[in-house]
């Protein structure tokens, strides 16, 4: 099986990788997995900016996807599963990620759109977990779940699997504990 996991974690001694990689060892250990590491803090994300985008419109309609500028979509098209792990940031994840997706976001590799206007798969992923650590709560109307089951929607990725390792900063909390909880309820679900 091919995996990704796109690592969007900067702090050295990141709590979200430290989850990541528990849920590694525990989902695909020792199982013949081929995982490719996308680690975002060492790569050369730009944004796209007016002449980007209009040249990636130009290679879309001309079908030059074996370029190397679209390596992390072809990368993410191939994944069999894909695993994403960021912190909370700003209400969000950070910005890395956002321009990663940019780059990965193209119509003809990961996705494209049918006749009717729909979505249609172009990639072979059937699964994406995401995973992310806050030191306060995310809270019941966290933008976070519908961006990425609209991402999932998009991409026609049939499983989204979420998990929040929630309050790590709150005086009177056990952070170890809230790790150790979360470890166990994503080993728990993906067994």
């Amino acid at each position: 099986m091919k995996v990704l996991f796109v690592d969007a974690c900067v702090r050295k001694d990141s709590r979200t990788r430290t989850l990541c990689q528990a849920y590694m060892d525990a989902c695909w250990g020792g199982q013949g997995t081929e995982i490719k590491k996308r680690e975002l803090a060492q790569e050369p994300l730009v944004p796209l900016n007016r002449e980007r985008l209009e040249q990636r419109d130009r290679d879309i309609a001309a079908g030059r996807f074996s370029l190397e500028k679209y390596r992390y979509a072809r990368e993410f098209a191939e994944a069999e599963e894909i695993l994403v792990g960021a912190p909370y940031w700003d209400c969000s994840f950070p910005a890395l990620l956002k321009l990663y997706l940019e780059q990965v976001c193209v119509n003809g590799i990961v996705f494209s759109y049918g006749e009717d206007g729909r979505p249609v798969k172009t990639n072979a992923c059937r699964k994406l977990v995401y995973i992310t650590t806050a030191g306060g709560y995310l809270g019941e109307n966290s933008s976070l779940e519908s961006y990425w089951k609209e991402l999932c929607g998009l991409f026609c990725i049939p499983q989204l699997q979420i998990y929040k390792g929630e309050g790590l900063d709150i005086q009177g909390n056990d952070p170890q504990n809230i790790l150790e909880n979360c470890k166990n309820a994503m080993i728990n679900v993906s067994r």
